[in-house]
């Protein structure tokens, strides 16, 4: 009797001990506040730095590093690197950080940055420059770059989201050296990242972050709302203001060096006097103070005005709704039509198509272009695009887009990949050989007091040739829940999660 009575408590106590655990409230809280969830209204196809601007998330999402950086006041400081000396203008002498780590614990070295950077070249199709240099392995942490042809401003090209650091002998994910690395990447929906345990500048607190696609800017203001994530980026300036009066949510604003900006298409609109009278049209008071309700700051040029390679502070002065009537009848258009619309000496019409893509205020700017243009007789048709590839389909007059203007802080990286015939940002694929002699060769001026009025030059053709028209710069937003801390946004919209963020 004894022995079936110890036999039934040994059962007792096995089935007890095989009944799941269940985790404590304090556990669950720790687990969850060991997660950040963002949603963003723009996505990526990819990760690779050497592809197109896909190094732009790379960066953004803290998989990978660049050996310089850009500061809040667009000067140059070392990431990576720890310092650099120029030995001419066509050699670069660069010191690594010590003990650095990819995300999967190789040591981040000479050699293995070299090979970062030869791949780059080989494989992105605005790096001609890092194709061309040879390099040169110093020691395991110092290493010389020497380009094909002088290029005095080498280090803004190290700043470059494209240059981010990545393990070559990796060649089933993107392993980098930032504070989190690839758990999942579904291309134009999502990634979860989880903490490096190698991370150099000291592990992060949250263990992962996971980044949602989230389109429409509605649904992501309600996702906040109702805590079904963390916070979001990119917000337009409606849901900004509305998520203001959340007491449960803290809005991040920053003025931004990302413009909004118009490229028409010379292949279309052929005509200079008209290209010129749309141009003349557009009153950017109203479009940025009421349109806009101040969330954009009126541009003259493609940089701002705290930058030394500002075209001076901003004044409307090219509103003249006057020349556009005289450039226009000039041009041929002299009645109008039963709806308003100027009509030629074969009665058509003067129709114009502007395509976007839904990002930011693109949209809202669009419509308030299309209002304008109206009043002066010009039929304005709207094509919205899902991403900036509805570019591609050259079916267009005018192109409007958000691009920034100094994200290394060389203003050639900009006018060059705007302005040049075969520039990545050149949407409408015009081509200029005079702008493309000039900016060609302020990639090699080697006198940086010569820069601006160099750029004063580019600018005033570009603006002469009515080929492009900066409305103003973005002010960027972004909202998180009062638990989240230590986010912060950069002018140059390309830093976003670091190791510093903490979760409540």
């Amino acid at each position: 009797m004894k022995l079936k009575n110890l036999l039934c408590i040994i059962a007792a106590t096995v089935l007890v001990g095989c009944a799941p655990v269940q985790p404590t409230s304090q556990q669950q809280e720790s687990s969850k506040n060991s997660i950040l969830k963002i949603g963003d209204p723009q996505f990526t196809a990819g990760i690779d730095p050497a592809k197109d601007w896909e190094g732009w998330f790379t960066i953004r999402f803290g998989i990978g590093e660049t050996l310089f950086r850009l500061t809040n006041d667009f000067k140059v400081e070392p990431w990576l690197a720890s310092s650099y000396k120029k030995i001419d203008d066509q050699t670069w002498e660069i010191h690594l950080k010590d003990k650095l780590t990819f995300s999967n614990g190789k040591p981040v070295n000479s050699d293995a940055v070299i090979a970062s950077l030869q791949r780059v070249g080989e494989n992105h199709k605005s790096a001609e420059i890092f194709k061309t240099a040879t390099y040169t392995a110093n020691d395991s942490r110092t290493f010389t770059v020497h380009t094909e042809k002088p290029s005095p401003q080498f280090i803004h090209e190290l700043v470059d989201s494209k240059t981010a650091i990545v393990d070559v002998t990796s060649k089933d994910k993107i392993i980098g050296t930032g504070p989190y690395e690839v758990k999942e990447f579904k291309p134009n929906d999502s990634i979860s990242l989880t903490a490096s345990t190698h991370y150099w500048g000291g592990n992060a607190s949250i263990k992962e972050v996971h980044y949602q696609l989230i389109p429409d800017q509605k649904t992501l203001e309600l996702a906040i709302k109702s805590k079904e994530v963390d916070g979001g980026v990119d917000l337009n300036d409606d849901v900004a203001d509305s998520l203001k009066k959340d007491s449960s949510v803290q809005v991040y604003n920053q003025s931004s060096t990302r413009t909004y900006h118009l490229e028409l298409n010379k292949a279309r609109l052929q005509d200079k006097k008209v290209r010129q009278a749309i141009l003349y049209a557009i009153d950017k008071k109203e479009l940025t103070q009421d349109f806009l309700k101040g969330h954009v700051t009126p541009a003259d040029g493609a940089f701002l005005d705290s930058s030394i390679y500002s075209s001076g502070t901003f004044a409307n002065k090219q509103y003249q709704p006057e020349m556009t009537k005289k450039l226009l009848e000039e041009a041929g258009y002299k009645t109008k039509n039963a709806d308003g619309i100027l009509v030629n000496a074969q009665n058509e019409p003067l129709q114009i198509v502007l395509k976007t893509y839904k990002r930011l205020a693109n949209e809202k700017i669009a419509t308030a272009l299309q209002q304008q243009l109206k009043k002066v007789g010009i039929d304005l048709k709207i094509d919205i695009q899902e991403t900036v590839d509805g570019f591609n389909q050259l079916d267009y007059d005018i192109a409007l887009a958000s691009s920034l203007t100094l994200a290394t802080g060389d203003p050639y990286y900009f006018l060059n990949a705007a302005l040049s015939s075969d520039g990545a940002l050149n949407y409408v694929k015009n081509s200029d050989q005079w702008l493309d002699e000039k900016i060609s060769a302020l990639a090699h001026e080697e006198d940086a007091d010569k820069l601006p009025s160099e750029v004063a030059k580019i600018q005033d053709y570009a603006k002469d040739e009515a080929v492009v028209y900066y409305i103003g710069f973005v002010n960027l937003h972004a909202a998180m829940n009062n638990s989240i801390h230590h986010f912060e946004l950069s002018p140059s919209d390309i830093y976003q999660v670091t190791n510093k963020l903490v979760k409540d």
